[in-house]
């Protein structure tokens, strides 16, 4: 669902946002499984009789939860690349000295059975953006918090372990939060060629 999305943004290359997502995957067990051979520390009593192997520091569920969790939610938040285009305005033609100034036009009248707190419509995207953010943060808090205390609560990993995967996640997502994000801040808006401002000299 995530992938689909962004393969719908407009700009150049589509498939590298959904592609940095996957490498930040992939480098869940590829760092959590060296530490976790490098520490070798014991688990809980109840993992200890089943006779498992030691390297349970950091946790690779809750570090493969949080993950995939946030690269979800940074994929279908990211921006969209044309919203960090240009104004219209910017380029334009600049204003002959000569010329006369445009006459400031009169602001159109609210209809009269609008509230006198409603939002320009300009405003409305971003608050609704604004909320998306809010309801996305608290839902990936719920669902990381829900697989930690599953994890500790039935004897799979220490309380420490659950908190050093959620450290090396932050890294992890912190990564790939600059690489969604640089590639669109990056892309240059387009230009219009500039009218000349010298006057033309009238024929003889």
């Amino acid at each position: 669902m995530a992938g689909s999305a962004l393969l719908r943004r407009r700009g150049p290359r589509p498939w590298l946002p959904p592609l940095w997502a996957a490498l930040a995957m992939a480098a869940v067990p590829a760092v959590v499984v060296p530490v976790k051979s490098w520490i070798g520390r014991t688990g809980p009593p109840a993992m200890a009789a089943t006779g498992a192997h030691d390297g349970f520091f950091p946790s690779g569920h809750t570090a493969t939860a949080a993950v995939a969790y946030g690269a979800a939610v940074l994929l279908l938040l990211a921006p969209r690349a044309d919203s960090f285009r240009a104004p219209p305005h910017a380029g334009a033609s600049v204003t002959p000295p000569h010329a006369e100034p445009a006459r400031a036009l009169p602001h159109a009248a609210a209809p009269a059975d609008a509230p006198p707190h409603a939002e320009p419509d300009g405003m409305r995207p971003r608050n609704r953006h604004a909320r998306a953010r809010a309801w996305a943060a608290v839902a990936y808090v719920l669902l990381n918090s829900g697989v930690a205390v599953g994890l500790v609560r039935c004897g799979y990993h220490w309380p420490l372990d659950v908190v050093g995967a959620w450290c090396l996640s932050g890294v992890l997502l912190w990564g790939l939060a600059q690489a969604l994000t640089r590639p669109v801040r990056r892309r240059p808006g387009p230009r219009r060629p500039r009218a000349s401002t010298v006057p033309a000299v009238p024929g003889r």
